[in-house]
C-alpha cells in the first residue's frame, strides 16, 4: 500500500508541474499574417520575409498602374497636339520666302537663256523637210504644177519666205497655200489638208524662233537650180545642211 501510494504522488506531481506553467501567447491569425510578410526567394538556402510596406511599394496594384498609364498617353497627345499647332502657325522667315522666290525664277528663265543645240535645230529642221515630202504626196494627185515646178519645193519655199523669214502670220500663209494648190488636191473639201498646212506653218515658226535664239546667224540658200526641193541651211557661212533634190 505504502509503494502503490508514493507512485500516484510522483504522477501527480508531474501532472501539477506541467499545468502550472505559463502558455505562450498565440497571436490571432490577421495579426500573425500581417506581422510575418510574405516569403521571398533569397541567394541562401533558407526563405526571408519582405515587409509589407516594401511588397507594396515594389508591386503597386493593377487600378494604380492603369490610371498612371492613362494620365501619361493624357499627358503626352496634349503636348504632341500643342507642338503640331505652334508648328503649323508659325511664318517662315523672310529669308526663306525670298530664296525661294529666287530659285522659282531662276528655273523659269533657264529655257528663255540657253540657245538650242546645233543638233536640236539639225533634228527640226530635217523633220520639217520630211512632213512637206509628206504632206505632197499624201494630199495630191500629182507632185508638180501646172508649170512643172514640184509642188513640195512650192509649199517649202513659201513657208520659209513668210514665216521663218517675214514674220507673217501663221494662219494666214496656211489658208493662202490651201487655196492656191485646192486645183492639185486629192479631195478639195477634205479639212485635213488644210490643217496639216497649218501645222507646217506652226513648225516652221518654231525653227525660226530656235534660230533667233541661237548666236549664230542661220539662213535658207536657194542656189543650185529650179530642181531643188529644200534648200540649204547656212550657219553663218558655212553649210550646215545640203540641199536636196
Amino acid at each position: 500500500m505504502g509503494c502503490g501510494s508514493s507512485k500516484i504522488q510522483k504522477d501527480g506531481d508531474a501532472l501539477d508541474t506541467t499545468f502550472d506553467k505559463p502558455r505562450p501567447a498565440v497571436r490571432p491569425p490577421s495579426q500573425s499574417a500581417r506581422s510575418q510578410g510574405r516569403p521571398v526567394s533569397g541567394t541562401g538556402g533558407g526563405r526571408r520575409t519582405v515587409a509589407p510596406s516594401q511588397a507594396a511599394s515594389k508591386a503597386p496594384s493593377r487600378t494604380q498602374s492603369r490610371t498612371q498609364s492613362r494620365n501619361q498617353s493624357r499627358t503626352q497627345s496634349r503636348t504632341h497636339s500643342r507642338s503640331q499647332s505652334y508648328a503649323g502657325s508659325k511664318v517662315p522667315s523672310r529669308r526663306g520666302t525670298q530664296a525661294h522666290k529666287r530659285r522659282s525664277t531662276a528655273l523659269g528663265t533657264i529655257p528663255d537663256e540657253q540657245p538650242p543645240e546645233d543638233s536640236t535645230i539639225r533634228d527640226e529642221v530635217t523633220a520639217f523637210r520630211l512632213f512637206i515630202d509628206q504632206h505632197s504626196i499624201n494630199f495630191y494627185r500629182t507632185q508638180r504644177d501646172d508649170s512643172g515646178a514640184l509642188i513640195s519645193r512650192y509649199i517649202a519655199r513659201t513657208i520659209i519666205s513668210n514665216v521663218i523669214e517675214k514674220h507673217m502670220n501663221d494662219h494666214r500663209v496656211a489658208e493662202n497655200l490651201a487655196g492656191a494648190l485646192v486645183k492639185y488636191a486629192n479631195d478639195p473639201t477634205d479639212k485635213r489638208r488644210d490643217d496639216h498646212l497649218l501645222i507646217l506653218c506652226k513648225t516652221a515658226r518654231m525653227i525660226g524662233d530656235m534660230m533667233g535664239r541661237h548666236p549664230a546667224n542661220w539662213t535658207f540658200s536657194w542656189h543650185g537650180g529650179s530642181d531643188i526641193q529644200f534648200p540649204t541651211v547656212m550657219r553663218g557661212r558655212e553649210e550646215f545642211l545640203e540641199a536636196s533634190y
